[in-house]
């Protein structure tokens, strides 16, 4: 349903566009974006576009359609925080006001003649249910309102109805500027046919479903100037330019749109700069609002655009902010699915159901699979990245290292990680496996490192397992790696449950056990170290690594071999133990490998060395 909605969104608001283009009246706009877009949204029943006086400081319905008496309703004048559309315009963001008792609250603002005019432009039986209302925005400023209304207990306004509200209102503001760029400029109206054109022949490559990339190049040769698009972390998604341009002229520009993007304003920019002694223009467009950054487009141009090629540019935008929407609708809807199959896995119930569900993510119940958990880290540096638009970045950089080349398998967001599941034959290596598997978490994290993401990225790997009825257990053991590595600091951040030997008894049982029975076998050495700063903990750790040699402990610590005898016989004297029974020996090598990786942890006194 969700993939049809948004099929049907992306139409309607394609469709407005075009609507748009074929008036350059204002009033003509304002009626046919209100009449779509509460054509193309379930729950509006009724809705009203505003625009701000300045002179007057107050709101102005320019159109009401639906139940309103729209005589009457346009006699309503909306100060700044008044009613549900001022306090938006106030706000500048998009505001919900989900039932009657909200509705009422902001009702309560209204003037008392503004107040009396709304309950006459309403029939007597209606009242409001839900209300959405977006800020329209021109150039970094809020210019107006638009406003949806339900007049029914059953239809309440979804999450997406705003997000579609505020890419209309977008394409409200582009057509409310085009409008009066006509009436202040009336002779340049003749040369907005082409660009027209172009907007259309835009639309229509997205409707036949053509990549980014071949929207770019049909703007590079509708302009004749070399495009960029960045996503919005910064990262270059399409091109398409002069093949002429020198190496720093392009990392010049990817400078720039990471300057822009910091800017708080976000808006339209156009800058004249020199580069390599060439003068250029350099124009930065937006797409998507502030709240809902989607990315930018750069224009880096060797003449001064018109101002009307750069209106057209911002119709561009729109198209290629409704390709954009798309992608991450796609996306998201793609991950809710993958997320709701992998917490069933997690529950560890599997059925018929789940089998089906499996089979239709091509994942074959009967193979092997290995799960890899992945859990990353922002610092302060990244602040200006969204993310949202962070994780997609590592789901698509993770899908590159481990499923481009026909490994199946699928990667998914869980919470605040990333999980991989990876399906192989029972014919292959699984020490192999795990082995690439580290060089490709290795090549991720180079990768963030390379695109200053500042994000710190750990890896937990499962051990294979046979058929999904036992991928849980690979992803419990993933999780006990990545507990490992927080809990111990483990300087290795990628960590395969095949790596952990005797650090599997710390995991599994608390660590109060765990520090009682070190302290049992090693606390009386521990304390003759702590109050002789000796050597006798580092000479027995030495013992054990070289499986009980003398001389080659000997050699390891650089002492004499009579000097070693002696430390030895030493620690038997403390710890009241020998050191050739073999069970003494098992339980002091026990708690010597532990006690390294808990001495780092615990604030135990009696456990710092």
């Amino acid at each position: 349903m969700e993939e049809t909605l948004t099929h049907r969104q992306l139409q309607s608001l394609i469709h407005i566009s075009n609507l748009l283009n074929t008036s350059f009246d204002i009033d003509t706009i304002i009626e046919l974006i209100i009449s779509e877009t509460i054509s193309v949204v379930e729950a509006a029943e009724g809705g009203s576009l505003w625009l701000y006086d300045q002179n007057q400081d107050c709101l102005i319905a320019h159109s009401a359609q639906g139940i309103f008496y729209p005589k009457i309703f346009q006699q309503i004048r909306l100060k700044p925080g008044e009613s549900m559309t001022g306090k938006t315009y106030e706000a500048r963001n998009s505001l919900l006001f989900p039932n009657e008792k909200e509705i009422k609250k902001a009702l309560s603002s209204l003037s008392s003649e503004n107040s009396e005019l709304l309950k006459r432009s309403i029939p007597t039986n209606f009242s409001f249910s839900t209300v959405i209302s977006s800020p329209i925005f021109l150039k970094g400023k809020c210019i107006g309102v638009f406003t949806l209304d339900s007049f029914q207990q059953a239809k309440n306004f979804k999450p997406e109805d705003i997000h579609l509200l505020e890419a209309i209102c977008h394409q409200a503001a582009v057509a409310l500027e085009r409008s009066s760029l006509y009436k202040e400029k009336e002779e340049t109206v003749n040369n907005l046919s082409d660009s027209i054109e172009a907007h259309r022949a835009l639309a229509n490559l997205v409707l036949q479903g053509e990549d980014l990339h071949a929207i770019l190049q049909y703007i590079h040769q509708w302009i004749g100037q070399n495009t960029f698009l960045f996503d919005d972390l910064g990262e270059l998604m399409a091109s398409s330019y002069d093949p002429a341009l020198s190496l720093e002229i392009l990392k010049f520009i990817k400078q720039q749109a990471i300057v822009f993007m910091k800017s708080p304003e976000n808006t339209l920019a156009v800058k004249q700069m020199e580069i390599d002694g060439l003068p250029y223009h350099l124009v930065s467009l937006p797409l998507g609002s502030k709240p809902n950054f989607l990315g930018l487009m750069i224009i880096l141009s060797t003449k001064k655009m018109a101002d009307v090629d750069i209106a057209a540019l911002e119709h561009a935008c729109t198209v290629l902010s409704l390709e954009l929407f798309k992608e991450q609708t796609l996306f998201e809807t793609q991950q809710r699915l993958k997320g709701e199959f992998l917490t069933r896995i997690f529950s560890e119930h599997m059925d018929e159901v789940l089998i089906q569900k499996a089979k239709s993510l091509d994942l074959n119940p009967a193979r092997n699979y290995i799960a890899i958990i992945i859990e990353f880290s922002t610092t302060a540096n990244n602040k200006f990245h969204p993310k949202d638009g962070l994780v997609r970045k590592m789901i698509q950089i993770t899908n590159q290292a481990f499923l481009e080349h026909s490994t199946q398998g699928m990667t998914v967001r869980h919470h605040q990680q990333i999980v991989v599941l990876l399906s192989y034959h029972s014919n292959i290596n699984f020490s192999l496996i795990v082995s690439r598997i580290k060089e490709k978490a290795k090549w991720i994290q180079q990768e963030t490192m390379a695109r200053k993401w500042a994000v710190e990225v750990a890896f937990g790997i499962g051990r294979v397992k046979q058929g999904l009825l036992n991928v849980h257990k690979s992803l419990q053991e993933a999780e006990k790696c990545l507990k490992f590595i927080q809990r111990f600091n483990w300087e290795n951040s990628i960590l395969s449950y095949n790596d952990l030997g005797i650090q599997r008894f710390i995991l599994q049982h608390p660590e109060e056990e765990v520090i009682d029975f070190i302290n049992e076998v090693l606390g009386p050495l521990n304390e003759y170290e702590n109050s002789r700063k000796g050597e006798l903990l580092k000479t027995l750790y030495e013992y054990l690594e070289k499986n009980q040699n003398v001389k080659r402990t000997a050699d390891s610590l650089h002492v004499h071999i009579n000097t070693l005898s002696y430390r030895l016989k030493r620690i038997e004297e403390i710890l009241s133990i020998d050191l050739t029974d073999s069970k003494q020996l098992l339980n002091i090598h026990l708690a010597i490998s532990m006690f390294k990786y808990v001495k780092k942890h615990s604030t135990d006194q009696n456990l710092q060395a």
